[in-house]
């Protein structure tokens, strides 16, 4: 699935196969309600194209209209996650929550802002799962960082710091270990560093777990390193 949805052409195409793959599960009502979806999002995605056009011939969409945009998309992805829910289909809800990150990409495309973190999150750690190249999981890495960039000053706030599950730190945590397993210095730097400016009360924790999995795993001495000298750090910083 991660590899064969990756354009907003082909997230159309699944959605409009959607009904005919659940037709064994759906009664009147639920059928109604995807339908309803699926053309909401048919419009969507005119919308979306008719921009990318656009911006080929030098008319780009504000930041502010692109968020707007993407949030809509969001609304609409959501609805649906919570249907699959309903429906008791958690593997085609893994499925829809990839789709996020096509939402996700276009927005940073046209420098808006994401605040739906949720579904996001969940398709990094499907992704993070499945992959095994050092390539994949560098541009997995950035991907990520810009998500980090990106996401609106409500959920960078992080108000609700009791919420173990909540999405932005999960995404932390989860950037943390995907660029540990880059094995790249840099990239491993540039998450650990935020996640002590971010996270700071939660940062040792991982750096603890990091160092167990050094011992566990068979990483490389420059890597072992760089994990023991955060592990050693002390957060002095906090953005919120």
């Amino acid at each position: 699935m991660q590899n064969s949805m990756a354009s907003l052409k082909q997230a159309k195409d699944y959605l409009l196969e959607l009904p005919r793959q659940l037709e064994e599960y759906l009664d009147d009502a639920h059928r109604k309600a995807l339908n309803q979806l699926i053309q909401a999002f048919g419009q969507l995605f005119d919308v979306v194209a008719s921009i990318n056009m656009q911006a080929k011939e030098g008319q780009v969409i504000s930041g502010s209209e692109a968020t707007k945009i993407g949030d809509h998309g969001f609304i609409l992805l959501l609805k649906l996650i919570d249907l699959m829910e309903l429906l008791d289909l958690p593997h085609k809800r893994k499925e829809v929550e990839q789709i996020s990150l096509i939402f996700a990409r276009w927005i940073l495309r046209y420098s808006g802002r994401i605040n739906h973190l949720g579904p996001v999150v969940n398709a990094f750690a499907q992704s993070a799962k499945l992959m095994r190249e050092k390539e994949s999981l560098k541009t997995l890495s950035e991907l990520m960082s810009r998500v980090v960039d990106a996401c609106s000053l409500e959920i960078k706030q992080d108000l609700d710091e009791s919420d173990q599950t909540r999405p932005w730190r999960l995404l932390h945590i989860n950037r943390g270990i995907v660029a540990t397993r880059t094995y790249d210095l840099d990239i491993m730097k540039k998450a650990f560093d935020e996640l002590l400016i971010y996270l700071p009360e939660e940062a040792p924790d991982f750096f603890i777990e990091g160092m167990k999995e050094m011992e566990a795993l068979d990483y490389p001495p420059h890597v072992r390193e760089l994990m023991e000298f955060y592990h050693l750090q002390k957060p002095t910083i906090s953005l919120h």
